[in-house]
């Protein structure tokens, strides 16, 4: 029992010597760590002030001597440049117009069809027509009548003038006839006085002379009678010439009914619309067509009205875009409206534009330079390249100083700004290498570095 607890005892004693030895072993792994770790800590500590020593003896340095700016840069040139004003408009047809028939009835062919181009007077479609042909036939055969007639009046005409010349020359014939009657019966009148002639002989030539004063007589009956037949035949002759202009009136009448069975194009175009079919009744108030003429087109654009009086009709020059056509089309204002719009208080002008090769359509929409002012061979520059300080302008032009090249200030004048140009007037020479992009970084005298783009003209 006694051994026991020293057993015990000894158990206990070498568990308390290895405790104590874990804590010695523990102690002494930390301080090892915190030492070597101080040390690195020093060591880091050193190399970043060397480093930062380094880096400040190169700043000083460096700053004895400024860097170059690098900058874009051209060379300044010369090319037109234009005062405009800008507005829009719509692309319409110069003409424009729904053909509605003129005539019913059923329609019988339609010969063309939407997207053809066609002629002025072309036949577009026919109407049946039966009902006008026969009354066409009618108007004609009495207008031919009416032309028998007065040929016929004009052969009385003539019959009875040569009635009348017949009738003239018995009267003559009778007068001669009566004068030597006359003197004959004074004669035996005498010679019966006398007793040298018989009364039988008197009697005898008072007979023939009576009967020659009955024949005269009746000759000039006969000339009056020719002279009315004559005058009653022109009379006549002027109611069959106003029957004949009359059947004439009647069978123009008849053919404008005719014509209207045709619907014929009124001017050059292409069709736009189409709205019937063959079989289909034509309407007196429905289009069969739509028909446009788009060469030239027509642009109506609007301006206000202190700018109306800047342009002139004729002459002032414009240039137009469209967005969905490739290119840039130029024109001259054709018209400008006399009337001013009470509400916008704007005026409309009109531009005619070529269109033979079909690329502008109506209905499209334009946007209109209006040019105002031209001016060829100015000095133009980017418009972002000047620096706007007190309602006045400057750029930065490029010299050589010695073996940099430096940034100048050039105090400039502007003329006309157009878009993203603008036009200098006073300040800058052709030729002169200008900064065109990065002016924000420079000042006057700073070196930059210039990138110049294009050729010196």
């Amino acid at each position: 029992m006694l051994k026991q607890n020293k057993s015990v005892k000894a158990q206990q004693t070498n568990t308390k010597s290895q405790h104590w030895l874990l804590k010695v072993i523990v102690v002494f792994t930390v301080s090892a760590g915190i030492f070597f770790g101080i040390n690195s800590i020093g060591s880091a500590a050193t190399n970043a002030t060397q480093t930062a020593a380094t880096n400040t003896k190169a700043v000083n340095t460096t700053s004895n001597k400024e860097q170059a700016t690098p900058v874009f840069a051209e060379y300044v040139k010369t090319a037109t440049i234009n005062q405009k004003i800008k507005t829009s408009g719509e692309i319409k047809p110069l003409l424009g117009v729904s053909l509605i028939p003129e005539a019913s009835g059923k329609i019988e062919e339609i010969y063309v069809d939407v997207g053809d181009f066609v002629k002025k007077g072309q036949k577009l479609a026919q109407i049946n027509d039966e009902t006008q042909q026969a009354q066409y036939a009618q108007a004609k055969a009495a207008l031919n009548v009416a032309n028998a007639a007065i040929k016929m009046q004009e052969v009385t005409i003539e019959s009875a003038r040569s009635s009348l010349v017949s009738a003239k020359a018995a009267v003559e014939a009778s007068e001669s006839q009566l004068k030597n009657l006359t003197v004959t019966r004074k004669r035996l009148e005498k010679l019966f006085s006398e007793g040298a002639v018989s009364r039988q002989d008197v009697d005898d030539i008072i007979t023939k002379y009576d009967n020659a004063n009955a024949a005269h007589i009746s000759a000039q009956t006969n000339v009056k009678r020719a002279n009315d037949t004559i005058q009653t035949a022109l009379v006549t002759l002027e109611m069959r010439k106003a029957e004949l202009t009359q059947a004439t009136a009647n069978l123009n009448a008849v053919k404008v009914n005719l014509d209207k069975t045709i619907v014929d194009a009124p001017f050059d175009g292409v069709i736009t619309a189409r709205y019937d079919d063959p079989g289909a009744n034509a309407n007196l108030t429905k289009p069969l067509f739509d028909i446009e003429q788009n060469n030239p087109v027509k642009i109506i654009g609007t301006l206000i009205e202190k700018d109306l009086y800047q342009v002139v009709a004729g002459k002032t020059k414009v240039v137009i875009t469209v967005d969905s056509v490739t290119g840039d089309f130029k024109g001259t204002i054709d018209k400008i409206y006399p009337s001013i719009d009470n509400i916008s208080r704007t005026g409309k002008i009109e531009i005619h534009l070529n269109n033979s090769d079909n690329r502008l359509r109506s209905g499209m929409f334009a946007k209109i330079d209006v040019l105002i002012t031209t001016h060829e061979n100015s000095v133009v520059v980017p418009r972002d390249s000047l620096v706007k300080y007190e309602n006045n302008y400057l750029a930065y032009v490029v010299e050589k100083q010695g073996d940099r090249e430096i940034a100048i200030r050039r105090d400039v004048k502007v003329g006309i700004i157009e878009d993203d140009r603008a036009e200098i007037l006073e300040g800058l020479k052709p030729g002169e290498v200008f900064i065109s992009k990065g002016t924000e970084f420079v000042r006057e005298n700073s070196p930059v570095s210039p990138n110049i783009s294009g050729e010196k003209r």
